[in-house]
């Protein structure tokens, strides 16, 4: 008898496999240490993955229900949430991947930095919000300047390497590529020090509330071994980025993996990190957020 309950188990779990492998889930994510997180997810057959540049189209996607699952920075999903959309929080896929870059003599921490100008890309974002509390809680007073992107960062060290950016995974790994000799501080060793948690639940994955629970467990299950496999198979990992045209080398994909922080949170799991996270956009630029905590109802339980 116990052999037969087995044995039906087996086939249950294998009829709900097949189905889901039939069933085209749709994606969208941001390139980047997001689009890593889930490489893995596009080499079989159950997923549609669309990659994107931005933060727009993660927005229209959000608003239009035009996917399953989005993958999208954290505090603009609770944003989203709080304005009633109709998605919410299942996991968090990346815990930071911002470091200060220079090129110097001296020793390059924190307090080197006092008096200094700094280059920071995306005012009012995760970068910018992050970096001003860690100089602000250590009392370091700097002047920020502004850019774009992180790409406009990076230009400015190459153009000068005297100049002190903000910069983040993998594009650091492209910068140490033009520029010998440059050193860092790791902004979630940082944040680490300061807050006691074990980083910034920077990006994270969201559902449409309307799923299925074992269609949503499915995903995590399939993700969670995306990132395993990312985290463990280095190589072959940056050598499937290659493949899939996310528009950097092999070598720079080698060095910027174990640095991007990508790593499988479920929701309740990182609820604490994440509100702590949050608490610190309330006090710097609560809209970030839609002014308030989410509820309970953000969380995913499985």
């Amino acid at each position: 008898m116990k052999k037969l309950v087995i044995i039906i188990s087996l086939l249950l779990t294998l009829s709900l496999s097949g189905c889901y492998k039939r069933e085209s889930n749709s994606i969208i994510v941001p390139t980047g240490a997001p689009a890593l997180a889930q490489i893995y997810l596009q080499t079989g057959e159950a997923f549609h993955v669309d990659i994107i540049n931005g933060p727009d189209a993660l927005v229209a996607a959000f608003g239009s229900e035009s996917h399953d699952f989005i993958f999208a920075p954290t505090n603009l999903g609770a944003r989203l949430y709080n304005s009633d959309i109709d998605y919410i929080l299942i996991a968090a896929i990346t815990f930071g991947n911002l470091f200060l870059a220079t090129v110097t003599e001296e020793d390059f921490t924190l307090e080197y930095l006092n008096g200094k100008d700094i280059i920071c890309f995306g005012m009012n974002a995760t970068s910018d919000i992050i970096l001003r509390y860690i100089l602000e809680e250590n009392n370091i007073n700097v002047t920020i300047a502004y850019v774009d992107s992180v790409d406009m960062a990076n230009a400015s060290l190459i153009a000068d390497n005297s100049k002190i950016i903000l910069s983040a995974e993998p594009a650091l790994s492209v910068l140490k590529t033009r520029v010998d000799g440059i050193k860092t501080i790791d902004i979630q060793a940082e944040y680490q020090n300061l807050t006691g948690e074990e980083s910034y639940p920077q990006s994270g994955v969201f559902a449409k509330k309307t799923l299925e629970k074992d269609r949503i467990d499915f995903f995590l299950n399939e993700l969670s071994d995306s990132i395993r496999k990312v985290n463990e198979e280095i190589n072959e990992t940056a050598s499937l980025a290659v493949t899939f045209n996310y528009g950097f080398s092999l070598e720079v994909l080698t060095q910027a993996i174990p640095n991007s922080n990508i790593r499988f949170k479920t929701a309740l799991d990182v609820k604490n990190d994440l509100e702590t996270y949050f608490n610190i956009i309330l006090e710097v630029n609560p809209n970030l957020i839609g002014n308030k905590l989410p509820d309970d109802e953000f969380y995913y339980v499985p």
